[in-house]
């Protein structure tokens, strides 16, 4: 056992010197364009440096069943494979079941959020998030981001028993992931830090915010990769990780420094400044401040109607709302409600309307603020 174990772990070292201890930015950006190349070549089917091939798989039909049928690692070495059998009426539902077998060993706790896969898949097909220009290499680490599929999970022996059942084993080789996945890290590493290096006063914007949850998501998914490496016998300690909650503490910061000051023109005792006011202060965003990012600019067009045959005067209100970004001049969210309302005399019809309005922004413009910031990925 330990005369087999020691190549192996010649074999991390090999592959892990070099990028592990990497400190300054240089050093970084070096062992991220490293892992990159080692991670096009391992995940474009080349062989990983170092490594011995699998036993050639067997396919084999009746006969005596084979050991590795209640035993996978009597064909595959638990000191080089991770290993399990799948059952099933074929050999691609017997290969369907091992795959997913195989990524049951790992536990359901590697199983990523949709939400933080969609917004990882989003920044990747968008550049914002870099990683590999070939295509395949592209789509298989997207994939791999949901840990629905493990990759350089591979298929090896079959037997059919000839009665209805066929068995097929699963396997990983224990070096090749831990170096697959590491590099990974690294990489997602990287483009956390690229994601997360502003100033202050670009970090306190509904970018600064979009960049950090971002980062909060990837930081996720590598917890996810970091388990993988280490159950299959690696170690990460050297990789600087952080998890995700100290990423969303940081995205809980910098929405309590984001300032939106809020300007209305033909208001009533402040009505609808303070109904959008309110809104925004429920969502933890400040409304004063210095040197404001952003200014939420509102109209209102407020009129009197009255009609001969109608013994009721009404009021009615048009409201036009814009979030504007300062520093560009920018919409960024267009509001446009109107409402009418009636009375026996207009200041009570003015009333009512003023607070038509102000429950439709209440409702209506918190959900639309909400739906902007939760659909933010990082320009």
């Amino acid at each position: 056992m330990i005369k087999r174990i020691v190549p192996l772990c010649a074999i991390l070292i090999v592959l892990f010197s070099g990028f592990v201890f990497a400190q300054t930015p240089n050093e970084a950006n070096a062992a991220a364009r490293d892992a990159l190349r080692r991670l096009e070549s391992a995940l474009s089917g080349e062989s990983v440096s170092g490594l011995s091939t699998p036993p050639p798989a067997q396919v084999t039909r009746g006969g005596n069943q084979p050991r590795w049928t209640d035993d996978p690692y009597a064909a595959y070495p638990r000191e080089r494979f991770i290993a399990v059998t799948g059952t099933g009426v074929n050999r691609n539902d017997a290969e369907r079941r091992a795959l997913v077998a195989l990524a049951a060993y790992f536990g359901q706790s590697i199983q990523a959020d949709f939400s933080t896969t969609t917004a990882y898949t989003q920044a990747v097909n968008s550049g914002t998030v870099n990683v590999s220009e070939n295509s395949n290499v592209r789509d298989r680490i997207i994939t791999a981001a949901s840990m629905d599929n493990l990759i350089g999970a591979e298929i090896g022996n079959i037997w059919d028993d000839g009665r209805g059942t066929v068995y097929a084993v699963a396997f990983l080789d224990r070096a090749k992931t831990i170096s697959i996945y590491t590099d990974m890290i690294i990489l997602n590493n990287q483009n956390i830090t690229l994601l997360t290096a502003m100033s202050n006063a670009e970090k306190n914007t509904f970018n600064g915010l979009a960049r950090f949850r971002l980062a909060s998501n990837i930081a996720g998914i590598n917890t996810n990769y970091a388990s993988v490496v280490s159950m299959a016998g690696g170690s990460t300690a050297s990789l600087n990780l952080r998890n995700a909650e100290f990423y969303n503490l940081e995205v809980q910061n910098i929405i309590q420094n984001i300032t939106v000051v809020v300007n209305v023109s033909n208001d009533r005792s402040n009505r609808v400044q303070d109904a959008f006011a309110r809104v925004l202060s429920s969502l933890r965003l400040r409304t004063r401040g210095n040197n404001p990012p952003y200014t939420l600019e509102v109209r209102l067009n407020v009129s009197e109607l009255r009609t001969p045959a109608s013994e009721f005067v009404f009021c009615n209100i048009e409201l036009s709302a814009n979030l504007i970004e300062n520093s560009t001049g920018a919409s960024l969210i267009a509001f446009n409600e109107s409402v009418r309302e009636g009375h026996t005399i207009y200041t009570g019809a003015e009333a009512r309307a003023f607070s038509a309005i102000e429950g439709i922004i209440a409702e209506k413009f918190s959900f639309l603020l909400q739906g902007y910031i939760n659909s933010l990925i990082p320009r």
